[in-house]
């Protein structure tokens, strides 16, 4: 087998016959990497099941709950093929998706491979998700959709980058993906979609509370990785367009739904002290005049001084979108 797939578990019973059933029948064989992350509910009893008709498909491990970012280290730990991916428990794949990025990957000689996916809202609501196109270093890291598990990756390749997911933060797709950026020498894209991310109201992404705060560290933590790999002043007109559009837009928006009052108005100004502070002249940045969209309007209008203002009207539009 060529690529192995990591499925973290934690919490998906519902979810995970779909997921796992969508991987052995592949349409290449595929090694699945499935880490019970201590669960607490029946997963185990479907991974067994799984384990004991797919046994050469199928490697499952328990471990101490750590969180996500854990499980995916120790899962990428367990990897001995030349590729690999990753697929959510709760999300499941189309039975075509790893031949077609593997036949892409290897006849572009490329590091990552993309494709398209699915917003699933029910079985008969699904909208199309666009990752790219974008090339490869500078342009990867201020257009690509920070989703692991719509890409393919070449596994020598990514172990000589100095990099793993940083525990006990949520957000840590966007940590791996945007610091990984400068390393990929080629990428390639499948322009269909093959992974049906499915929006569910219990999900980690859905919760808007004090885990929103992650955010905040996980890009200091993404500054703190460009400056240490001596990669800051070379990517620093990037950085601050994606601490921009993050910390005015992604985080931005979770951050004005967190119902506690006082909780809310402590995000949002960390948020906008993160961003202020490392990059006092973010509103003059070249991507918000070169880039297409309202949103980068949007974002070279803000200011400390109508920061609140926005924050409110957005809280009034989002509350009347539910």
């Amino acid at each position: 087998m060529k690529i192995s797939v990591i499925v973290p578990v934690w919490g998906v019973e519902k979810y995970l016959d779909k997921c796992l059933d969508s991987l052995v029948h592949q349409t290449i064989p595929v090694k699945v990497i499935v880490v019970n992350d201590s669960s607490p509910d029946h997963s185990q009893m479907i991974i067994d099941r799984y384990k004991e008709q797919y046994p050469d498909l199928i490697d499952a491990y328990i471990k101490p709950n750590g969180g996500i970012a854990d499980v995916r280290n120790f899962g990428l730990s367990k990897v001995n093929t030349p590729y690999f991916g990753f697929l959510d428990s709760d999300d499941y794949a189309e039975s075509d998706m790893f031949e077609k990025l593997l036949n892409a990957i290897e006849k572009e000689n490329a590091d990552v491979a993309v494709s398209q996916f699915y917003w699933e809202y029910s079985e008969t609501n699904k909208t199309l998700g666009i990752d790219g196109p974008y090339e490869a270093g500078k342009q990867m890291m201020v257009s690509q959709m920070a989703t692991l598990w719509n890409k393919l990756y070449r596994t020598g390749w990514i172990r000589t980058v100095p990099l793993q997911f940083p525990t006990g933060y949520r957000y840590e797709d966007a940590y791996f993906l945007y610091c990984l950026a400068p390393y990929v020498r080629k990428v390639v894209f499948v322009e269909e979609p093959f992974v049906h991310y499915v929006q569910r109201e219990g999900s980690i992404t859905h919760n808007h509370n004090e885990k929103v705060k992650d955010m905040v560290h996980v890009f200091e933590s993404i500054l703190d990785f460009y400056q240490k790999n001596g990669l800051y002043e070379q990517y620093k007109c990037e950085l601050e367009y994606l601490f921009t559009k993050f910390f005015l837009g992604n985080s931005f928006l979770r951050s004005v739904q967190i119902k506690d009052k006082k909780l809310r108005n402590e995000t949002l100004e960390m948020s906008y002290r993160v961003l202020s502070e490392n990059f006092p002249e973010y509103m003059k940045n070249p991507y918000l005049k070169t880039l297409p969209g309202l949103k980068n309007r949007y974002f070279s209008l803000v200011r400390k001084w109508n920061y609140p203002l926005f924050a409110m009207i957005f809280r009034i539009l989002q509350k009347i979108k539910k």
